[in-house]
Formats: C-alpha cells, structure tokens, sequence
C-alpha cells in the first residue's frame, strides 16, 4: 500500500524559489514541516495487543503508513522498532517483543527525540544567519558561520507556574524552570546591580528580596537531589517509584523546603515550598517518565532513513 503525501514549497512545484530569510529557503521549510507533521501523526499511531497482551502489532493504518513515508522508512521497519527491543547480553544479543505500553513509550520517545533534535536545526540555522556582518568582511575574523564571533539567538521559552489537584513529573520539571528563571532575575537585577552599587560607591538602600537558591539545591544539588535521586533509580535495575520515594524521604527530608507528612507517605507523595508556593508531587510514574529511552532499534531506523533532512539532524539518544 502506497500513500503519497503533498507539501507546501513542493521540489515539483511550478513556483520560483523563495529568497531565503533567516537563512531558511523554500526547500529548507518543506523539510522542517514535513517533519512536523510526521511527528503529529506519530502521535495519532495505535497498537493492538497479541499474545494476551505480551506483545503487539503496529496497526497499519493512514498515521502509521503517513508518519513511515514523511521518515523516508518502510512501515515494516517502523513497525520492528517500535515494537521490539534489542538486548545485548553477554551470550548474544536477544530480541524482545514489547507489549502496547512499552511500544507507545517507545513511540514517545522517538517523537521527543525527533521533535527536539528537528526544533535544535532551526535555532541553529538561525544563529548562523544573524552572524555580524562587518566581522565577517574583516580578514582577522573568524570566518562566517560561526556564532561565538558575533550575534546569536537564544530562546526563552517561559512556562507557567503550575500546581493542580494532582501533580506529577511534568509539573516538577515546570516549575523547576521557573524556579531557574526566578533566580536569574534575581541575580541580574538585585544581586550583580547592587554589587555594582558597593564597588561604584554609590549610595543606595539596599532591596530586600527573596532569594530561592535553595529551592534549587533541593531540586537539582549532586547526590541529594531530587533529580539526583531520580537519576540513581533510572540507572539500576531494580529502581522503581517505591524505592525512589523512599530515598527522597531519607535524603530530602532534612530540607527547609522538602516536606512529607504521615499522610502523603503511604501514597508516595511530598511537597516542595517553591517561590509561588506549596507543590504537594506524586511520584507515581517518575522512573519510567525520566528514562524516555529511545531504543536502538528506533536510531537504526532514523539512520537508515532516505529522506536526506533526517540526517542533518542529530537525534538525542540515551541509553
């Protein structure tokens, strides 16, 4: 079954070429959208379980045969890596058939990997373009092309503070950035200007504000952590979200910031006091969610791939 796709700013088409801006050109633009829109229907796949429920099948159907087709692959191919996964053992290499939970991770994780590797192409693209032009015309410049001798962009991408009636991984990474941001802040315009003040001599009352530094070591400090701690059972086998929370408990619990009550315990639960306020977190899911491995199968498939735009870019893999 063939299934033939159009695109915007088509090789075939009859219009003249679009002067690049940004440094993006018409066929630059098919290329990201197309795989834009292989990452949309890679979220609309399905699978149907087998083997009571052991193993599954991709289903073939217009999401899988369009998400295979904008990837330059077979759906054979697509279908293998996404729903096996390769072992590699001391006494050989195994192939092992997933179940439908594990396929749509493993679905997960190649969107993700796409996704971002595809939205890392445009900013580089971008920053090339905006390089200064008067350093490259100097002949002791570093040539054209390389963003440290000039201008570059940078994406700052705010999410909102976020606290519902449950929250989970996600809303800890969330407020995590904002946290980071809040710091930032706090750093460029009270901390590094009043310095300034000091060294200038200039008079100045000084600007009491809160400081969140240590909401921050809770969360991303080496070792005690919480996402150290995360990091220490998505490395070992036997990790899980029961050991995980066990651990918070025991190495969290003395922090100022950290709470977990007799009642949130049981439920693998805690709360964080951030700068917006309490965060009460369930833990449910967070060793699976922070894995988001892409399997080897899924890189060979992206490898073997003959739409060329695939290969420029570089996919994060984690193992």
């Amino acid at each position: 079954m063939c299934l033939t796709m159009s695109f915007p700013y088509s090789s075939t088409s009859t219009q003249p070429q679009q002067q690049a801006i940004m440094g993006f050109n018409s066929e630059m633009i098919k290329d990201i959208m197309r795989l834009v829109v292989a990452v949309l229907y890679a979220g609309n796949m399905t699978f149907t379980e087998t083997n009571r429920g052991e193993t599954c099948i991709l289903d073939e159907n217009e999401a899988s045969l369009a998400v295979a087709s904008l990837l330059g692959v077979s759906y054979e191919k697509l279908a293998a890596s996404l729903t096996s996964r390769v072992l590699f053992l001391k006494e050989g290499n195994i192939t092992k058939e997933l179940n439908a939970k594990q396929a749509y991770k493993a679905t997960e994780a190649l969107i993700k990997s796409i996704y971002g590797a595809n939205f890392d192409y445009i900013v580089k693209i971008i920053n090339l373009s905006i390089v200064n032009e008067d350093s490259s015309k100097d002949a002791r410049a570093p040539r054209r092309g390389k963003p440290e001798a000039s201008a570059y962009i940078g994406v700052l991408d705010i999410f909102g503070f976020e606290t519902f009636e449950v929250n989970t991984f996600e809303q800890l990474c969330i407020n995590y950035t904002n946290e980071t941001l809040q710091q930032h802040f706090n750093k460029h315009v009270f901390k590094m200007e009043q310095q300034e003040y000091e060294r200038e001599g200039i008079l100045w009352k000084f600007i009491s504000f809160p400081d969140n530094q240590d909401v921050l070591d809770l969360i991303d400090m080496k070792r005690v952590g919480i996402l150290a701690v995360l990091d220490e059972q998505c490395v070992v086998e036997w990790g899980s979200d029961d050991k995980f929370a066990q651990q918070l408990y025991t190495r969290c619990g003395p922090h100022d910031r950290f709470e977990a009550s007799p009642q949130q315990k049981p439920y693998r639960k805690f709360s964080v006091e951030h700068y917006a306020g309490l965060v009460e977190y369930s833990t449910e899911e967070w060793v699976e969610k922070n894995k988001d491995q892409l399997p080897a199968a899924s890189v060979e498939l992206l490898m073997s791939s003959t739409f060329g735009h695939v290969g420029k870019l570089q996919v994060r893999v984690l193992f």
